[in-house]
């Protein structure tokens, strides 16, 4: 008996091991100039936990707002709407926040982005730790690389 409770323990150990977690790739977030009070933030959220899980929230000290934001045509219009109970996150799936589709609205900037700098982005989600994202500013999607923190432990994509 207890040969089958240490291999169970050691089985559950390994697997929670082997569950990476979410990572974000390939983020950027638009530049700004002075009079704009809005950006919007993009990636892609590889979900690699090994479970269902949601984009609760996000948050960043160079705007006073960010929300989880989807586009959607209303009658011919296209229109952003928040997302209150977050965006899913399929286990072993990647979820694309793109331009016109799913995407992080900051709203309120504190001062313009300006491109070739980075902004602090933190991702909190229901199951998953939190992300702390230095955000590259671009016109568009950049394959620069993006720091990511994870309770003081840096990884580079």
């Amino acid at each position: 008996m207890k040969k089958l409770l240490f291999t169970a323990l050691l089985a559950s150990y390994a697997s929670l091991l082997m569950a990476k977690g979410i990572e974000a790739n390939n983020a950027w977030v638009r530049f700004s100039v002075p009079g704009m009070s809005s950006s919007g933030v993009f990636m892609d959220l590889d979900n690699q936990s090994g479970r269902d899980d949601i984009l609760l929230s996000a948050s960043t000290p160079v705007a006073m707002s960010a929300e989880v934001h989807e586009t959607v045509e209303t009658d011919g219009v296209m229109k952003m709407r928040s997302l209150p109970k977050g965006l899913p996150l399929p286990a072993g799936k990647v979820t694309h926040l793109q331009p016109g589709k799913m995407h992080i609205m900051l709203m309120g900037l504190k001062k313009p982005l300006a491109k070739d700098t980075t902004i602090p982005l933190r991702l909190t989600f229901r199951h998953a730790r939190p992300l702390v994202l230095n955000v590259p500013v671009a016109i568009g999607p950049a394959s620069a690389d993006i720091s990511q923190t994870e309770n003081s432990h840096h990884m580079h994509h």
